[in-house]
């Protein structure tokens, strides 16, 4: 009488372990992509939605207080203050700030920049030009760049908005 042995050789058993970690391999590549993708993306988002935030509540407080508010982005941070003396400096407290990530590019009208100064009064968004308001700020691009992904925050008619 001849046995019959149900089951997997162990060459079978070999090819099935290969071709398993060959898929989780795969997979776990694209996955650490995903990871990175969704990451940056998250962070540029969280950044843009804090400086759509901080240019609204720049040109509300320029309306409320009736005073120049200067909106500055300097050593990686973006901040609100009021600077009647258009000297670039507080005249009080910073009113509010945040930072951002140290691997951010900031381009204002496609030009990085590493610090600028955004005014505004009555409203409007303005650049100061040696005490000389200029409205060329009141339609500009703020474009946030990490990892070669960007997000871009648009001024038009002195109205920030985000761009998706």
């Amino acid at each position: 009488m001849v046995k019959t042995h149900k089951g997997f050789t162990l060459v079978e058993l070999l090819i099935v372990i290969v071709i398993i970690s060959i898929v989780m391999s795969v997979s776990f590549v694209g996955f650490q992509t995903m990871y990175k993708n969704y990451s940056t993306e998250s962070k540029l988002s969280g950044i843009l939605q804090n400086l759509l935030f901080l240019f609204i509540d720049a040109r509300r407080t320029a309306i409320i207080e009736d005073d120049v508010v200067c909106i500055r982005y300097a050593n990686g941070e973006f901040s609100y203050y009021i600077d009647n003396n258009l000297d670039g400096t507080p005249d009080s407290n910073v009113i509010s700030s945040f930072k951002t990530d140290e691997n951010i590019k900031v381009y204002l009208n496609d030009e990085e920049k590493s610090s600028f100064l955004i005014y505004t009064y009555d409203s409007l968004f303005f650049k100061n030009n040696a005490g000389v308001f200029e409205s060329s700020y009141s339609n500009t691009e703020i474009k946030i760049l990490l990892d070669s992904r960007e997000k871009i925050l648009k001024i038009e008619n002195s109205l920030p908005k985000v761009l998706e």
